[in-house]
């Protein structure tokens, strides 16, 4: 339903094919949405649910068969209608993804890959879940919590600015479940959250400053030999690979892996035996990210991980968006959550060529968007001071094609081939993706 929200907050119209009843049930009660019972392979359900009139048929069932098939036969049936398809397999995809409109699909996301980029970039960061990166800009996006003993309590945001003399963009800050796009003037108070956007060296020097830095694990162990244990092993370099031990139960998936990444080491094991984790030491480590296909399993591991000794923990989330909210309170530093990942990559997609990575903040209130930026946009060799957007959003930072970043001024001339990163309230991203888009 994480999608179905996504796209009905962006003022879609959303009908919903699922041959559960149930499920069913609970997304019309919860969403402002219509539901078919059917099958997505079903040419008569299709047809009922309005696929001919449709900007877009997404399948996102756990059948990479299914997703297969139906986008097929809409493309099929009716070629007017954009096909979109989460494909888990390599067996379908290769290892380069499907060939370009094979079966008609105009678009493939791979939940694993996906997921797998996330955890990769939340390990080189430092395993800080308030930092996140972006597609095709070195800036990162950091999110600061005010604490009521803090030295910026009560300061103004050009006071901060001044006191911790970086450069750096207040984007946005979230006050008692509201969010606002500050001006220099505004005051930070306790309690609040300031999304701060700056180039990694800067939001390294404001972690110093704040004494919330955190260096990248030297070693980890990843708990559960899965398909996104392999995509995540095949994203890291073979030196990084050699700090790595991967757990795992099954024998024939500890030689495969054995064999496969001739760098890490492999222990055949029951994670849930209680003599495991002592009897291999597993409390030494850094880092320990459990990527079992059980959620319940991944955060108890993660939890008993930090009780053990091992300074930090992450968890995957499958099935249960839920769990995420208790994983504060169990002492998880980060949890993944597969669905989340995937939700991004396909309302990027949705929403045009030129937005290359779209983040989602504050329950939705902020989006913070990459943009690039070429010939024939709105904004196109405009200084920001001329590019009025209504007081609801703010660039807060631009990759040039030469990969420096630029913390912006009003004097600032977007340029061809620039990636720049929007933070804009939800009311506005329409009229700001127009605008940029």
């Amino acid at each position: 339903m994480g999608l179905a929200k996504q796209l009905i907050m962006d003022g879609k119209d959303v009908v919903i094919i699922d041959n559960s009843y149930e499920r069913i049930e609970q997304a019309v009660s919860k969403l402002d949405c219509l539901g078919v019972l059917g099958n997505g392979t079903d040419i008569a359900k299709l047809t009922e649910a309005g696929v001919e009139q449709a900007e877009a048929f997404i399948a996102v069932t756990n059948s990479d068969e299914i997703n297969l098939v139906s986008c097929g036969l809409v493309s099929s049936s009716f070629p007017e209608t954009k096909t979109v398809a989460a494909i888990r397999s390599l067996v379908y995809t290769g290892e380069n993804g499907l060939n370009e409109k094979l079966l008609g699909i105009d678009h493939i996301v791979n939940p694993n890959a996906e997921t797998a980029r996330s955890i990769y970039n939340i390990i080189e960061q430092g395993v800080n879940g308030n930092i996140l990166a972006f597609s095709n800009s070195n800036l990162l996006l950091y999110n600061y919590y005010i604490e009521w003993d803090s030295t910026f309590n009560g300061t103004t945001i050009s006071a901060m600015k001044s006191q911790l003399g970086t450069d750096y963009v207040i984007a946005s800050i979230s006050r008692r479940g509201s969010v606002v796009v500050p001006s220099g003037e505004t005051t930070i108070k306790a309690g609040d959250t300031l999304t701060i956007i700056a180039d990694s060296e800067e939001v390294t020097d404001i972690l110093k400053s704040v004494g919330k830095l955190q260096k990248r694990p030297n070693n980890m162990v990843l708990v559960g030999a899965s398909k996104l244990t392999r995509a995540l092993l095949n994203r890291m370099s073979p030196a990084m690979r050699s700090k790595v031990t991967v757990v795992d139960q099954d024998p024939e998936v500890c030689k495969e892996f054995s064999e496969r990444f001739r760098e890490i080491l492999v222990i055949k094991a029951d994670i849930t035996d209680e003599d495991i984790m002592a009897e291999e030491q597993l409390g030494i480590y850094d880092l320990l990210v459990s990527l079992t296909d059980n959620d319940e399993l991944n955060i108890i591991t993660a939890s008993y991980a930090k009780r053990i000794g091992v300074k930090r923990s992450m968890a995957l989330i499958k099935q249960n968006n839920n769990y995420s909210r208790m994983a504060p309170n169990l002492g998880i530093d980060v949890v993944i959550s597969t669905t989340d990942t995937t939700v991004e990559s396909l309302i990027r997609y949705l929403r045009g060529t030129n937005v290359s990575s779209v983040r989602s903040l504050f329950n939705g209130q902020l989006e913070v968007y990459e943009f690039v930026i070429h010939p024939g946009i709105a904004v196109f060799n405009k200084q920001l001071k001329e590019i009025n957007m209504k007081k609801k959003a703010i660039v807060a930072g631009i990759t040039n094609p030469e990969g420096v970043s630029i913390i912006p001024t009003g004097n600032t001339v977007l340029k061809e081939g620039d990636t720049v990163l929007v933070a804009v309230l939800r009311q506005a991203s329409d009229f700001i993706q127009k605008l940029f888009g």
